[in-house]
């Protein structure tokens, strides 16, 4: 029987309805996949040597990657691939295969290499192209240039005494590196790797933040107990911002949107909230014992300090500036990277 052309396209009207039916009733049996990979955070701890990995979605411990050597300053890479955590052996001065940028793979959440990082690498800096990494040696007194491409150190700059913190500006032209003992911060223009300025700060500098168009950067002092809040287009310090009696500041965030500036007071389990367009210390956050490392969400509405004495993380709900949870982490936790798809 020969079918007319109306009854072969019903019946092929007919067949995809069907198959449209069938692919529908597997998709509603079958859970779907999603490609994209969990928000993390990443939490150093000195003591215990290793690394803690936590879902951010529910603050859940997903495990502990361990190190094997003194893990302080992390950095997640650009390409959320990788975090980066300083470690140092317990020998001052020596360079030894302890001294090490270790790269942890997101993925399988394993320390899969290590970058050379000259002496005693404390914190250290990710240039935005995610090429180059900028490593404080705080015993030698120099800052290390580490290629990604090889994982080994490019250039080596002397710097200030006892260099601490490495920040990197936005546009990834200046490294800004603190030097707790000469009271400086030394500027490296990240073209040449050359140190092309240097100027004094309030005492024992910490740490280093750029805002995020890059028009100014605060510089914490810890002995001083202030701010200085820094003109990048001139490498000057145009305001030092008192936190308070008993303030003892360390690391220092800003918020996405550059209105907030966060410091962490270690010495005194708290974390001072600036106002950027006053130049004011406008609220101040209890937290656990010794806080040091701070980072804060891509969205900004969620802060979190590493505190070192209470071996957890207080995590911090910006609108109300208050403590929302607590995660237990490892042993002296000292930094915190995030990882946001």
């Amino acid at each position: 029987m020969v079918m007319s052309p109306v009854s072969t396209l019903t019946a092929a009207h007919a067949i995809v309805a069907g198959l449209v039916s069938l692919a529908s009733a597997s998709l509603a049996q079958s859970p779907q996949t999603s490609s994209t990979s969990p928000a993390l955070m990443f939490v150093s701890n000195e003591a215990s040597r290793d690394v803690t990995v936590v879902r951010l979605s529910d603050l859940t411990v997903l495990g502990t990657v361990s190190v094997g050597e003194r893990p302080r300053g992390i950095q997640a890479a650009p390409d959320r691939k990788h975090v980066y955590v300083a470690l140092s052996d317990s020998i001052p001065t020596v360079q030894s295969r302890g001294d090490a940028i270790g790269v942890i793979d997101v993925a399988t959440r394993r320390l899969v290499t290590r970058y050379a990082g000259g002496t005693d690498p404390e914190q250290f800096a990710v240039t935005p192209n995610g090429t180059k990494l900028y490593a404080a040696n705080e015993d030698a007194g120099t800052a290390s240039s580490i290629s990604v491409r090889t994982g080994k150190v490019a250039e080596t700059m002397a710097v200030g005494i006892e260099p601490e913190g490495v920040a990197v500006s936005p546009d990834g032209r200046w490294i800004y590196v603190t030097a707790e003992t000469s009271n400086t911060v030394s500027v490296i223009d990240v073209k040449t790797d050359r140190v092309v300025a240097s100027f004094l700060v309030d005492v024992r500098p910490r740490a280093a933040a750029f805002a995020p168009n890059g028009q100014r950067a605060y510089v914490t002092a810890e002995i001083g107990g202030s701010v200085s809040v820094v003109d990048v287009r001139t490498h000057e310090v145009t305001e030092t911002i008192a936190l308070g009696e008993g303030a003892k500041p360390v690391g220092v965030v800003v918020s996405p949107d550059g209105r907030r500036v966060y410091v962490a007071n270690g010495g005194t389990s708290s974390v001072s909230v600036i106002d950027a367009a006053t130049e004011r210390v406008v609220g101040t956050i209890r937290v656990g014992r010794r806080p040091w490392g701070i980072s804060i969400s891509r969205d900004g509405s969620r802060l979190f300090t590493a505190n070192g004495l209470s071996d957890d993380v207080s995590v911090i709900d910006t609108r109300s500036n208050a403590v929302v949870a607590t995660v237990k982490v490892g042993r002296r936790p000292w930094g915190i990277a995030l990882v946001e798809p």
